[in-house]
């Protein structure tokens, strides 16, 4: 019997799912994003693409796909073929769309957490020509000025929404949230004056060394390393406003785990790439690797957190 004969024979018996993984992949990959390009999840995908591109000498192409709260884009992947040749890059609104979205256009249970990458506490800014240097005086000019403070947010149930959510609610002040699709369209009219204050990460500092935003906490519970000088918003006497922006791996449930565990058997080796993670690392997020069992876990806590917020405050999406 020749090699090739004995090794058709023996691929007789090896499930299909495995034939599939072992030459995963054969063809492009989407990764997608459920938000407008240039925000901080579209970069770190861009990032992700181009290592996982080299690694599997295939093209890995970014698409976005933003709108309702980045549930659009969600339901793409959440809907789409469960081959592992489109998978989505995620934040907090994976989380939040269930919650704010009164018809969503997905089953929560079509899609899967399958690697985190980073994440990134939210950091509170607000217009340098805002008479505020402080979080106690940014308080106390909310209290005077009862509805007027807008806080721009990259999205309905994105992680800016409902760290200003928190905020509010923690602080006992009323403020005006102003919506954006992304985080590059919210950042652009909060530079060019048109709304008061915004929760971003780390990404935001060198606006407020040119002058043009001022910082005044970070939503964490400890200081960041990188900006010892940030109090942190307790620091203030505004306890538990805890909130991060976070970014991983979302792949339709359906798909074969021997694909699955190859997908994420890539994204770790890139994620081991220490350019790959400095590029990450310089766009304000520290990296936070999760696999599988332990992104579904964070995933979990994080949904039932924001989940009793969201009711509570009777957050509305659309």
């Amino acid at each position: 019997m020749t090699k090739a004969i004995r090794f058709a024979a023996m691929m007789l018996f090896v499930p299909t799912a495995a034939v599939q993984a072992a030459s995963f992949p054969e063809k492009p990959v989407t990764l997608l994003v459920p938000y407008s390009a240039g925000g901080i999840t579209d970069q770190i995908a861009r990032i992700l693409a181009d290592k996982l591109g080299k690694q599997w000498e295939q093209p890995v192409v970014v698409e976005n796909k933003p709108g309702a709260g980045a549930a659009i884009g969600t339901a793409a992947v959440a809907n789409g073929k469960a081959d592992g040749y489109q998978f989505l890059i995620g934040s907090v609104g994976t989380v939040t769309n269930q919650f704010m979205l009164k018809s969503l256009p997905y089953k929560t249970q079509d899609l899967e957490p399958l690697l985190q990458i980073s994440e990134a506490p939210n950091v509170l800014y607000v217009r340098s020509s805002l008479p505020v240097k402080s979080v106690t005086e940014l308080v106390d000019y909310a209290k005077k000025n009862p509805g007027k403070l807008t806080f721009a947010n990259s999205g309905i149930g994105s992680s800016p929404h409902l760290a200003a959510a928190l905020f509010q609610d923690k602080a006992k002040i009323s403020i005006t949230n102003v919506p954006y699709r992304g985080t590059s369209a919210a950042i652009a009219d909060f530079l060019g004056g048109q709304v008061d204050a915004y929760f971003d990460t780390m990404q935001s500092m060198p606006y407020v060394k040119q002058g043009k935003l001022t910082v005044l906490g970070v939503a964490a519970q400890k200081r960041v390393p990188s900006h010892p000088d940030v109090p942190t918003i307790a620091e203030s006497g505004i306890a538990d406003v805890l909130a991060s922006s976070w970014f991983g791996v979302f792949i339709p449930a359906k798909t074969p785990d021997a694909i699955k565990t190859e997908i994420s058997k890539a994204i770790t080796e890139a994620m081991q790439d220490r350019q790959t993670t400095q590029k990450i690392e310089n766009l304000g997020t520290v990296i936070q690797v999760r696999d599988r069992q332990q992104f579904k876990q964070f995933f979990d806590k994080e949904t039932q957190r924001w989940g009793e917020l969201i009711k509570r405050l009777n957050i509305a999406g659309s």
